[in-house]
């Protein structure tokens, strides 16, 4: 965090963490959005920045979703691990029900293994990550999108493959196909969360899937091709 100014958090969560969806404990991401549930950042930023218009008790704002706001986090992103280290508990309370916590938080995967060695940590400041996405895309292989994306051999049942798939997605503000397949893959599908640059990244029978908004997101700018259509879900 002192090395990079783009980093505004550390979160031990993962949004997309189910057990179905994440497989590697020692495996760290840069996202967009700010995932609560066990973070830290930097003091200087938030007595500076953040305390003096933080919203007080007659503000109708979840400090959690204020901190997502844009103008708040001004482009910056946190770092989360593959596997969350932190859960949710509870299944009462102000925006809480047993409903929700079954649906959205019991399947969370928490990580066991005391002793993990996280790999690659230089390599998540914001210049040297782009080259690790670089690196996952050329090795990725373009899943079938005459296939429906929500059926069960949509992600072949392999193992230790990095596939890839385009989805609609006209801009930044623009999660309506992403939202679907979240809801397809039983991802978080509430709102749009754990995302880079239009980018998805999480795991489904143990295979590295990349998920990416199109024409959106710089990576189908740079790597989709031509002839390939985006999906969309109806």
């Amino acid at each position: 965090m002192a090395q990079d100014e783009s980093i505004y958090c550390i979160s031990a969560w993962n949004d997309q963490g189910y057990r179905h969806s994440c497989e590697d404990p020692s495996l760290l991401y840069r996202v967009e959005t700010m995932p609560g549930l066990g973070w830290v950042m930097k003091r200087k930023l938030f007595k500076e920045e953040l305390e003096p218009i933080w919203p007080g008790p007659d503000k109708l704002w979840d400090w959690d979703m204020w901190m997502r706001v844009d103008g708040i986090r001004k482009d910056r992103e946190c770092i989360i691990p593959d596997i969350s280290r932190t859960y949710h508990f509870g299944a009462a309370g102000l925006n809480m029900n047993p409903y929700f916590q079954e649906h959205y938080f019991n399947k969370h995967k928490l990580n066991t293994d005391v002793a993990v060695k996280l790999r690659d940590v230089e390599q998540l400041k914001k210049e040297e990550y782009e080259m690790v996405i670089h690196q996952l895309f050329v090795n990725a292989i373009v899943l079938d999108h005459t296939k429906n994306p929500c059926s069960e051999d949509f992600v072949p049942k392999e193992k230790d493959k990095i596939f890839v798939f385009y989805f609609f997605m006209e801009h930044a503000k623009h999660f309506d196909h992403w939202m679907k397949l979240a809801k397809c893959f039983n991802l978080w599908d509430l709102d749009a969360r754990g995302f880079h640059k239009g980018l998805w990244r999480f795991w489904l029978h143990g295979n590295h899937i990349l998920s990416v908004g199109s024409p959106y997101s710089p990576y189908s700018k740079k790597y989709k091709p031509l002839d390939l259509e985006p999906l969309q879900l109806t």
